[in-house]
């Protein structure tokens, strides 16, 4: 005689009694609900969190830009700004001289020599 494999809810962990189907993974509604808000949440805070960063980043820029066409900076200040490297929203080539400029949104940046970048807004 063989034994039936009892299934457990993949939210409570519970063994499924009453499932209406023989694919069902979750005892109840709830447990559908929290199991499938749970990952829902996780997504957003990642999202969230580069967002923030970009925001972050394109205020820092915008506010050592001022109403300057452009500014040179040191990498340390943008640093100490709170400035993140590894976050940007799209890159451009300029057309004259063929430098890449690194964008948070419409405030970028061009890594110059020793440790300075150029500031700018964008080229539009």
């Amino acid at each position: 005689m063989e034994k039936a494999m009892v299934r457990l809810c993949l939210e409570c962990g519970k063994p499924l009694k009453k499932a209406k189907r023989i694919d069902s993974k979750f005892c109840d509604e709830e447990c559908r609900n929290d199991y499938f808000n749970a990952l829902k949440y996780q997504e957003s805070a990642e999202i969230k969190k580069i967002q923030n960063t970009l925001k972050s980043n394109r205020r820092i820029l915008k506010n050592l830009l001022g109403n300057n066409r452009e500014v040179i900076m040191e990498k340390a200040i943008l640093i100490k700004l709170g400035f993140n490297f590894d976050y940007h929203t799209h890159h451009v080539i300029s057309k004259t001289k063929r430098n890449e400029f690194i964008f948070s949104f419409n405030y970028g940046y061009h890594q110059m020599d020793n440790n300075k970048y150029k500031i700018v807004k964008s080229f539009t």
